[in-house]
């Protein structure tokens, strides 16, 4: 892993934890991850996982109540975000870090125009006025790929396509030029042609701005895509990080392995797809041991003891299970 000099984001054993009338939900439990300057991070796992929370503690916009950091460290280009106060974190959201979120229709405020919103966020982190404000909002529409950007600057989000307003909340999240950028399964509502220039877009942006990416898709082909390194993600942990290649080629924790056969491959015809047996426990279950204990086929009497510690397989290849 980069030295302290390229890290950005260092994220360590955190904890997010939701205090409901059913008892405490650990939606986050001890995820450990560090992202580099101009790296794309991918965070890979199927629904109520925890990636969302994880993204949302980290932009310090967990709802309050239910939910609540316990524990952890956010550390940011060396701090820890964690221990500043509301005000402060305001001056850091959108500044130092964006997050593009899954939905565009309900990113974006119905009753203004796209240039409003889109000034909004300049005016706060950069201080344009006037003309220079208006000037910058319709360059950063040109930099996403929108045609007739100083037409479109004037319309409201319902007369723009999905793809398009998904576009629009891209130039918000870049207009102050953070140095982490997040996207959460930022192409879940386009279709996938709009999916693959939407993505297209979010690499070149990166190219030109040099911001660190963190991915967060439940779809490989786009962490193939898109990621130089991902953790695997599973009710609430990480079981395994490394290289995007190192996860393809050697899928080393049995939920990795088992997510990897369930991939339609092209030049296999099979009748039916490779499925996971069983359901991801309840995160409100005090589980000691593997959380994939009950769906594993290999899963012996230790892993429903305890938690098994993450090991080094290969260089920067690491993997939480009893096997290693």
């Amino acid at each position: 892993m980069g030295d302290n000099m390229s890290e950005l984001l260092n994220v360590k054993n955190l904890k997010t934890y939701f205090f409901t009338k059913y008892g405490t939900v650990k939606a986050v439990d001890g995820v450990s991850f560090k992202v580099d300057k101009g790296e794309t991070f991918g965070i890979v796992g199927e629904s109520g996982c925890g990636k969302s929370i994880t993204a949302l503690s980290i932009m310090r916009l967990v709802p309050d109540p239910p939910g609540r950091i316990v524990g952890g460290e956010i550390v940011l280009e060396g701090e820890d975000i964690l221990k500043i106060s509301d005000n402060e974190m305001r001056k850091v959201r959108g500044k130092k870090i964006s997050m593009i979120l899954q939905d565009p229709m309900t990113s974006l405020n119905p009753v203004f125009t796209i240039g409003i919103q889109l000034e909004e966020a300049i005016k706060i982190h950069q201080g344009l006025k006037g003309r220079s404000l208006r000037e910058r909002a319709i360059e950063l529409l040109e930099m996403v790929q929108i045609s007739s950007a100083a037409v479109r600057y004037k319309n409201w989000p319902h007369q723009l396509s999905g793809g398009m307003r998904q576009r629009v909340i891209g130039a918000i999240s870049v207009s102050s030029e953070p140095r982490l950028l997040i996207a959460d399964e930022p192409t879940t509502a386009l279709d996938a042609t709009i999916q693959v220039q939407f993505l297209r877009l979010l690499r070149e942006l990166q190219e030109k701005t040099g911001v660190g990416l963190v991915f967060i898709t439940h779809d490989f082909g786009i962490i193939a895509r898109m990621c130089q390194r991902a953790a695997v993600m599973y009710a609430g942990r990480i079981v395994e990080t490394g290289s995007v290649r190192d996860l393809f080629d050697n899928p080393s924790h049995p939920y990795t392995a088992a997510l990897m056969r369930s991939l339609p491959k092209l030049e296999e015809k099979v009748e039916r797809l490779a499925s996971i047996e069983g359901q991801p426990p309840p995160l409100n279950d005090d589980i000691q041991g593997c959380r994939f204990a009950e769906r594993c086929t290999v899963a012996e009497h230790q892993c429903r003891l305890s938690y098994p510690d993450e090991t080094e397989i290969s260089d920067g290849h690491f993997v939480s299970c009893w096997k290693f």
